[in-house]
């Protein structure tokens, strides 16, 4: 099912060759600050366009490219209404959680999601609870990453899943580790125009190979009703899924900590709100152009051996070869810019929340940095173990990650920003809260919990009683922190 154009080949190459020069420029401009302050946040120096576009890059990972477009493929139409919430969903965290979360980082000096929580409420045990849960939820979003990265290489070039596993990891691992957040940065900007580039070039092309809307229509009504209306086949998404994904969408991606940490690094509130304007764009130009191709597939490439190979199948069907192998980029575009990001997250919880705040003796720069270029490397290679024996669905995981991190985390951050009240009691049974109820929900019900909702909707709720009464039952934080980040 790959192709051997030399076309494709060389558009991938030049990505790739692009993708390592924007790292090697970003390395240059890099501040004379020190290094855990430029590896983790780039000396908080980032602008508008920069911020904006690696807040989408990261956002829009396999799961948007692949995961989401598999799932279209298989039922139809009623996917646009699954993701219809995820349009909302830069406005939510943008504007609930940025211009505070950048206040209080440069009051508190946090270069990480942990550092913000421990130094807001001053307590260790919260700083190590939450680089816990960030190290477990966010290992199992590179696996699906991964999954996704191996299968394009499998289904376009022929690479055999493993090596495309391997080759992939070992890619990202490198750049990440070379440049840090600023070229984590830049690369990400570059990638999220491919992105989009890509889609817009792809939908058209399939469409027009389709035989246009009507022919669409017809021959996914041939195939199966259910794929133009809801539920979808199989009784895919009822209404109470469908409120709760809305939920899901709109709110799992602002309590993410790859995300929030975008926050710290942004140069001022001017940037922040310039971004927020460029994202809405972005996503309203993305979104529903990658769930068309996913259903176009279906009529392109009804039998795939997997779901999660429709859409680079969809593109190599459609697009052109001179054009192929810059339209597949914008995939490969997507699973690189979330995975650097991801290690950059993970390895900072290692090597910053676990040892540097914890440590009796001062960690030097020269030492920070191998022991931050080895636990980006060791973090990607426990993912690889997991990427091996992929699930049918990568989507799956990617929902099981991304909302477990918002149920973990959303409220202990949004209580802790905006209600004085809250302590390091409240953030704690807020966190453990919303973790343990979300895992114990995935062991015994799956993705359908109680009425039919999916697990986030009740832990998000179990997480906010736990931190408001936890709060209010145990003493107030001292008031020279309460002075320090509720004064006015």
């Amino acid at each position: 099912m790959h192709s051997g154009s030399v076309h494709v080949w060389l558009g991938l190459v030049i990505y790739f060759g692009i993708t390592f020069l924007m790292a090697w420029l970003s390395r240059r401009r890099a501040t004379k600050e020190q290094f855990m302050e430029e590896f983790f946040v780039a000396g908080r120096g980032i602008g508008a366009w920069i911020l904006g576009l690696t807040w989408i890059a990261t956002a829009a990972s396999g799961g948007t490219f692949i995961g989401a477009p598999a799932l279209a493929h298989t039922y139809g139409w009623i996917l646009l209404l699954w993701i219809a919430s995820y349009m909302v969903f830069a406005t939510t965290g943008i504007g609930l959680l940025g211009k505070r979360v950048a206040s209080i980082g440069r009051q508190t000096g946090a270069l990480t999601f942990p550092d913000l929580l421990r130094d807001r409420f001053e307590s260790r045990a919260i700083g190590i609870t939450s680089a816990l849960a960030i190290l477990i939820l966010y290992t199992a979003f590179m696996v699906a990453q991964y999954i996704a990265g191996a299968r394009l290489l499998e289904v376009v070039l022929g690479v055999p899943y493993v090596w495309g596993v391997l080759g992939f990891v070992a890619t990202v691992s490198l750049y990440t580790s070379y440049g840090g957040f600023r070229a984590v940065a830049w690369t990400d900007a570059f990638q999220a125009l491919v992105m989009l580039a890509g889609v817009l070039i792809a939908a058209p092309f399939a469409i027009r190979k389709a035989g246009g809307f009507p022919a669409i229509f017809d021959n996914l009504m041939a195939q199966s009703p259910g794929l133009l209306s809801g539920p979808g086949p199989n009784h895919f998404l009822p209404v109470p899924a469908a409120i709760s994904f809305f939920c899901v969408f709109a709110l799992a991606a602002p309590g993410q900590p790859s995300l929030v940490t975008r926050f710290l690094a942004c140069r001022d509130t001017r940037a922040l709100k310039r971004a927020s304007f460029l994202i809405g764009l972005y996503i309203l130009l993305l979104y529903p152009a990658i769930m068309t191709l996913g259903v176009v597939g279906r009529v392109l490439r009804p039998d795939l051996r997997a779901a999660d190979h429709a859409t680079p199948a969809t593109i190599l069907s459609a697009v052109p070869p001179v054009l192929a192998g810059l339209v597949l980029a914008a995939p490969l575009a997507a699973i690189m810019s979330t995975v650097s990001s991801f290690l950059l997250v993970t390895s900072s919880a290692f090597v910053r929340d676990l040892y540097q705040r914890n440590a009796k003796s001062k960690l030097t720069d020269r030492k920070a940095r191998l022991l931050t270029h080895a636990a980006t490397f060791i973090v990607a290679a426990i993912g690889v173990g997991f990427a091996l024996n992929p699930p049918q669905f990568l989507q799956y995981i990617v929902i099981f990650s991304g909302t477990g991190l918002s149920a973990t985390f959303l409220f202990p951050l949004l209580l802790g920003l905006y209600w004085p009240r809250m302590n390091k009691a409240g953030c704690l049974a807020a966190i453990l809260g919303g973790f343990l109820s979300f895992v114990a929900q995935y062991a015994f019900f799956g993705t359908k919990s109680f009425a039919g909702s999916d697990p986030f909707v009740w832990s998000l709720a179990i997480s906010l009683v736990c931190g408001v009464v936890a709060a209010l039952v145990t003493a107030p934080g001292p008031s020279e922190i309460t002075r320090r980040y509720f004064a006015r």
